[in-house]
């Protein structure tokens, strides 16, 4: 099957081309800027120098490869969204309906994009219990609200011409190398400690989080993907629920000689950190990988990445 990915060497659209490509199915990495490191040692994959928000690029790609499914995971991310809010809507409005419409117009019938956590705005909307999907969400910030309009207009193409258009909606990625939007610290924390370096977690010992490793969102994209038929329009991520006192003690029990501080002044997340994952767990057979496996996996990652050992 070929499969296109916008945002296809990014920081999850390289972990799922891998997965993909691993799988059998051939790769088209759409990007405006593509990392072609991402991709060097892979066969079957393209990289298409393009723009989501030229929707005659998307076309051109989908007839150029025969695409039959697309992921979309083009965004501007907090803070660019708050900041620039022209490109913002440019990239995050028109270029993922772009996706939507060229998908609708060459007959393609599964489109996967990237929704968030964050469209639900702030736990205390729900008081303690778990979030779901059925739920109605609350946004508070320019890219919560960009992604909750995607949902919509997903919903609309789903209902009009019978397309397939799940959205997961992510826990925070911890992935190596990440440094963009606000949950990046609990990426860096580990990358700078497994260097060495000490680290001041930007959070309250006992803030609650969910958070998912990059490697299983990958997953998590690629059975959407290919999940012979979906129930569903959105699924909650699978995440580990968590505090950031929790994080630090599971990085630390792989290296006992980290130094780790807190800011004990620092506000709530603007998120929310209890949610239910039964519906995707229970739709794919999946289950989140284990904590120390993913941590341990992360500093090798990162180790190398660093070129330290």
């Amino acid at each position: 099957m070929s499969i296109l990915i916008s945002g296809g060497t990014g920081l999850i659209g390289s972990r799922l081309t891998r997965r993909l490509h691993s799988l059998g199915q051939r790769v088209i990495c759409f990007d405006l800027y593509p990392d072609y490191s991402a991709a060097a040692d892979l066969e079957n994959v393209e990289i298409v120098v393009a723009d989501v928000t030229r929707f005659e690029e998307i076309i051109a790609a989908i007839r150029k490869y025969d695409v039959e499914r697309i992921v979309n995971l083009a965004y501007i991310l907090p803070p660019a969204s708050e900041e620039k809010l022209q490109l913002a809507m440019r990239v995050n409005q028109m270029g993922m309906n772009n996706v939507f419409e060229a998908a609708r117009l060459m007959g393609i019938q599964r489109v996967v994009y990237a929704s968030t956590i964050a469209v639900y705005g702030l736990q205390d909307s729900f008081g303690d219990r778990p979030v779901t999907e059925d739920d109605h969400c609350y946004p508070v910030t320019v890219y919560m609200a960009h992604k909750l309009w995607n949902e919509f207009m997903a919903a609309k193409y789903m209902e009009r011409y019978g397309m397939q258009i799940p959205g997961l909606r992510i826990a925070n990625v911890a992935a190596p190398g990440r440094t963009k939007g606000f949950s990046a610290w609990q990426s860096k924390c580990i990358d700078e400690l497994a260097a060495g370096n000490p680290f001041t977690v930007p959070s309250r010992r006992d803030q609650r989080l969910l958070i998912i490793h990059v490697d299983d969102t990958a997953d998590l994209f690629a059975k959407l993907c290919l999940h012979e038929e979906l129930k569903y329009a959105v699924y909650n991520s699978l995440a580990y629920e968590i505090t950031a006192q929790a994080w630090a003690d599971a990085i630390q029990a792989q290296l006992p000689d980290a130094r780790i501080t807190f800011d004990e002044s620092a506000p709530d997340q603007p998120n929310i950190y209890n949610w239910s994952t039964e519906r995707i767990e229970r739709e794919l057979n999946v289950r989140i990988s284990p904590l120390e496996e993913v941590i341990r996996r992360h500093i090798d990652e990162a180790r190398t990445r660093s070129g330290s050992v």
